[in-house]
């Protein structure tokens, strides 16, 4: 790898630690995250340590846990007893839905204090701000759903499109 290569990959890789952080997830998710995006091969747990220079223990970790969320997924490597890791062809969709999940507990909490609130007579500044949020959360649950279910016809055109194109390059 050229030392133009190395810097480019490291300022991205930096970058996606940078971003996930900013987000509330841990800094080293987003390496993971960037790291494995940087890469067209598939890596194993050792690659990782060694790539972003930390240990073992908190690389599986955070591993096991973006892998539950679907960000990642085991693959096959070339070493057969090792786990080898890639990005989830679905991993922004995925980001989205961990999003969804927030807006979702956001309105949830709007409703249930709005609830609680409804026979206390001092409350009132609570139920007007309770309000607003609730607006907002709902009006934003409905904007990822119908972005959810845009992203998926999206990414079925994309798949049509890029078999099509495998069609005609394999029939010339």
């Amino acid at each position: 790898m050229s030392a133009q290569s190395e810097e480019l990959h490291r300022e991205f890789i930096d970058a996606f630690g940078s971003l996930y952080a900013a987000y509330g997830w841990k800094r080293l998710d987003g390496l993971i995250i960037g790291l494995l995006m940087a890469r067209a091969e598939t890596l194993s747990l050792d690659d990782i340590c060694l790539a972003l220079g930390r240990s073992k223990g908190p690389i599986s970790e955070s591993v096991r846990q973006l892998a539950e969320k679907g960000l990642l997924r085991k693959m096959p490597g070339p070493e057969n007893r090792r786990a080898y890791y890639a990005i989830d062809p679905e991993l922004f969709h995925h980001n989205h839905l961990q999003n969804m999940i927030v807006v979702r507990k956001n309105r949830q909490i709007a409703e249930h204090f709005l609830a609680r609130s409804a026979d206390v007579e001092d409350a009132e500044g609570m139920r007007g701000n309770l309000r607003g949020m609730h607006a907002f959360y709902t009006l934003m649950e409905s904007f990822y759903s119908n972005f959810s279910a845009r992203w998926k016809e999206e990414r079925l055109r994309q798949e049509q499109v890029q078999d099509s194109g495998t069609a005609q390059e394999n029939s010339q």
